[in-house]
């Protein structure tokens, strides 16, 4: 399924290994008891295994680390301000090159709720780079009404009337959908997921396939693609469980779980997160207590007591 991929790639590969330098030394030294004859050989092999001494103890391992504080913070990195890219990785970073000087780059960091930090050009240069921003948290709007009962139902209702419009535009596929027995590899079930997360705003490639862990159901797999803007986890998660509970109402087969892969990685609980599973039965569950209640609070806490969050030290799951 190849559900998960490095993040953090590294350039350690020796120049000259070990056993090479150990090969040389051993024709040297074989060399050595052949005689005058054999002089010239010798020499050669001699210079071989200089040349792979130096190789050895010259290229040195780099690595560059960027920090923030606080922690979590986006990392953006360009060849000047004006073409930064966003690389999905947060803070603290660290990665790594051998025997390489380190390109001209410039770094700037982000966080929800603190100002963007200054942007930091380096130019080349070899050695460990380091690189620390210090975040200054904005100034917390003051709304008297951001938590009244009043607030909350208003909320509940645009949502609600949001996702209703979503379902709407995408019911032909969820018709379709019905039709099938077995769900398809672009069949309408995925197109109507991927639909779905489209209209709020997520390009995702969505793969359904026989659960290895449940006999007779079906597995979900939502990829995200890092193209959105400011990226909101939770609000992905959400309208991911929604459609996942609409589908699983209405089509014949039957779905077991619902895997995330966020194709991103952030810091939650101590634990630097990528992907995610919860029990379709679960979404079922939570986007019926989203429809009854006028609390979306309590639509969120239901999910997130239900929902795994996996680390890429975590093994892989079964689904």
């Amino acid at each position: 399924m190849g559900w998960r991929g490095k993040l953090i790639f590294s350039a350690d590969f020796p120049l000259v290994s070990s056993p090479v330098i150990s090969v040389l030394y051993k024709c040297t030294s074989q060399a050595t008891h052949l005689g005058q004859g054999s002089m010239y050989y010798k020499k050669i092999l001699s210079l071989l295994l200089f040349t792979a001494l130096v190789n050895q103890g010259c290229a040195t391992t780099y690595k560059e680390h960027i920090t923030s504080d606080p922690s979590g913070a986006e990392i953006y990195w360009g060849y000047s301000e004006s073409n930064f890219v966003d690389t999905d990785y947060v803070t603290p970073f660290e990665r790594s090159i051998y025997g390489k000087a380190w390109e001209a780059r410039c770094y700037q960091v982000r966080k929800k709720g603190y100002y963007d930090s200054q942007v930091l050009c380096r130019s080349t240069e070899t050695g460990d780079r380091l690189i620390h921003f210090d975040l200054t948290a904005k100034p917390a709007k003051v709304n008297e009404t951001t938590n009244t009962p009043e607030a909350s139902a208003k909320k509940t209702l645009a949502i609600r009337q949001k996702y209703s419009e979503t379902a709407k535009a995408s019911s032909s596929l969820l018709a379709e959908a019905v039709k099938e027995t077995i769900p398809g590899e672009e069949g309408p079930a995925v197109q109507y997921i991927q639909r779905y997360l489209e209209d709020n705003g997520y390009k995702c490639y969505v793969e359904i396939f026989r659960s290895r862990k449940y006999h007779g159901k079906f597995a979900i797999v939502i990829n995200r693609h890092s193209s959105e803007v400011n990226f909101n986890k939770d609000k992905f998660t959400e309208a991911a469980i929604l459609a996942a509970a609409i589908l699983a109402e209405h089509v014949r087969w039957e779905p077991s779980e619902l895997l995330f892969n966020y194709y991103a990685i952030f810091e939650i609980e101590n634990k630097s997160v990528g992907w995610a599973i919860i029990s379709v039965k679960d979404c079922i569950a939570a986007r019926k207590v989203f429809m009854t209640t006028r609390a979306i609070d309590k639509f969120t806490s239901f999910w997130k007591s239900k929902i795994h969050y996996i680390s890429n030290t975590d093994p892989e799951p079964l689904l």
